[in-house]
């Protein structure tokens, strides 16, 4: 046993045979023993400061994440070319003075008084739309009037389009009900490239006809 519990044991103990004695009917005894274990205690809590009893409670710190990730850098994903070229749609309530310029489709269902230049990409002119002025692209869809001059690789003219002007075109497809009525113009083939320098395709000349055609 510890010196330093050797104190409080003993007033244990005193306490003890006090309420012995007291049990048995022996009043004087017990306040001896009783008086006794209260020395033994001051003894005991004299000897040893309190902080002993009462020790202090500990602190248990959170353990620390063993690796702390950097922060994530996000890379632009670098954007295709559809989507650098949004596409331009001319509203059926809309009417639009000015030329259009689009890398991108280019839908128009209300009027525009102006030129349309989308050289790789689709111009459609839907039913109700109207457009005087000059149209460049890579594929025409009219499904509404054009008064103009109309270059594209591809016309095709659907069941209530109607063109008033000069179509030129590598294809032409006019639609039942369609209606065109000018001058066409086959544009020449694109040329080919053979293995022998300076040698080109032959490329047929360049041809304008009037033309009127009106489909039921």
């Amino acid at each position: 046993m510890e010196r330093k519990y050797l104190a409080l044991n003993s007033a244990l103990l005193f306490w003890l045979l006090a309420l012995i004695a007291w049990c048995v009917n022996v009043p004087p005894l017990a306040w001896l023993l009783a008086a006794s274990s209260l020395v033994a205690l001051i003894t005991f809590l004299l000897l040893n400061p309190v902080n002993i009893m009462f020790k202090k409670t500990k602190i248990i710190e959170m353990d620390k994440p063993a690796d702390i990730l950097p922060p994530t850098t996000f890379v632009e994903k670098e954007p295709t070319a559809s989507e650098k070229h949004g596409t331009t749609v001319i509203a059926s309530d809309v009417c639009v003075e000015g030329n259009i310029v689009s890398g991108g489709h280019v839908y128009v269902h209300g009027t525009l008084n102006g030129n349309i230049d989308s050289r790789e990409s689709l111009i459609k002119i839907m039913r109700g739309g109207l457009v005087e002025g000059n149209i460049t692209c890579r594929e025409l869809i009219i499904d509404g009037k054009v008064i103009g001059q109309c270059s594209s690789d591809i016309v095709e003219i659907c069941e209530h389009g109607q063109v008033t002007g000069t179509l030129a075109y590598r294809t032409l497809a006019v639609k039942k009900g369609g209606a065109f009525s000018g001058q066409a113009e086959v544009l020449p083939a694109v040329a080919e490239k053979n293995n022998v320098v300076g040698l080109m395709k032959d490329i047929a000349p360049e041809t304008l006809v009037d033309v009127q055609i009106h489909t039921l």
